[in-house]
């Protein structure tokens, strides 16, 4: 049994943001995936696949197969979707999926708890900076919109109300960070409620309890309420059909913790925009630094100072400066997000020597 998964384990790793070998990791696969479930994960594909294909190429009976891949379609295991009236599933990778999954629903059970507790040692054991400090980020800061310079070019994947207009389906979910730290007695108290997902993956968890269903006037609230507690918009590093709008905090976030509790730079992407202060209109009040969740802001003899290695171009210090001596300016080495998931998930792979 304990070879399953370690072959389980070994699997995790193949897909793109990988899977540190660990023995917390093995206690988290036994504790999520039972026999029969591991050795089917085994022969799943990364990508999707029509139910009867896998039946026929694993030798297994289809009314059985169906029976297992949707109860762990329900435990956000894989992922399940109906094309023209067929069934199509795949392997969900450790991150970005079934560790989200796992906290989604806002359970508090025991297992749950424990789940919590090895995700926490894992993180700090070596899985949070083996994740998230490849060259290209998995994900990227979006600017609080209003704060965009006027004099700039804005490009569409650079406003988050163009996502929300823009979308078909979208839904409204747990923050699974903050769950998970809550679980863990530590969580900052920020809203979690805020979480946005977008397209085919939204309605895999509206159709399965992870996330309600939201439209246009809802997500923008949320978006507004997530300001308001000075959380950091973070989306999928690309240009077009991202999946999710995160709004994380530095305290229990998984990305901006690389970074904030991890003490490693690169994490996210930073927007295109970069802090910086008018000294003649700062009069020291530390708003800024209070709001800051990179702890990018130090004030000094009454005068905020901006941390250029740390600011990742939210906008939220601009946005609750009441002596307005906050504002952005764009920054020169930016780099242009990935066109689209495929592409990104390629350079992933080409950057750990996958291909």
């Amino acid at each position: 049994m304990d070879d399953l998964y370690v072959q389980l384990m070994k699997r995790m790793d193949d897909f793109p943001a990988g899977a540190l070998e660990s023995e917390h990791l093995l206690g988290i696969l036994r504790l999520i995936f039972d026999g029969e479930e591991a050795r089917l994960a085994l022969d799943l594909p990364s990508g999707l696949e029509e139910l009867g294909s896998i039946a026929g190429r694993t030798g297994r009976d289809e009314e059985e197969l169906y029976g297992i891949l949707e109860g762990m379609a329900d435990k956000g295991l894989v992922f399940a979707r109906e094309k023209q009236g067929k069934r199509y599933y795949n392997l969900l990778p450790l991150v970005p999926g079934i560790f989200e999954l796992q906290f989604m629903k806002g359970e508090t059970t025991p297992d749950k708890r424990k789940i919590a507790e090895l995700f926490d040692k894992y993180y700090y054991e070596g899985w949070g900076e083996t994740s998230w400090t490849a060259k290209t980020a998995f994900a990227r800061v979006m600017m609080v919109e209003e704060e965009i310079p006027r004099s700039e070019e804005v490009l569409p994947y650079e406003k988050v109300s163009e996502f929300i207009k823009d979308s078909t389906y979208m839904a409204l979910t747990t923050c699974f960070c903050r769950h998970e730290t809550e679980l863990l007695g530590k969580s900052c108290g920020a809203p979690k409620d805020v979480c946005m997902c977008f397209g085919p993956f939204a309605e895999f968890l509206v159709e399965r309890g992870f996330a309600k269903k939201a439209g246009r006037e809802e997500m923008l609230g949320a978006l507004d309420r997530a300001e308001k507690a000075g959380l950091v918009h973070i989306t999928d590093n690309i240009q077009e059909k991202i999946n999710f709008i995160c709004n994380c905090c530095g305290c229990c976030c998984g990305f901006l913790g690389t970074m904030t509790r991890l003490n490693i730079a690169g994490a996210v992407a930073a927007s295109r925009y970069l802090a910086e202060v008018d000294e003649e209109l700062c009069n020291g009040c530390e708003t800024c630094l209070d709001i800051c969740q990179m702890k990018a802001i130090t004030v000094e003899d009454d005068l905020a100072a901006i941390n250029e290695i740390k600011c990742i171009g939210c906008g939220l210090c601009v946005t609750s400066c009441t002596s307005e001596a906050m504002a952005v300016r764009s920054r020169e080495d930016w780099m242009e997000p990935a066109a689209n998931i495929v592409e990104l998930g390629v350079n992933f792979l080409k950057e750990r020597g996958r291909l």
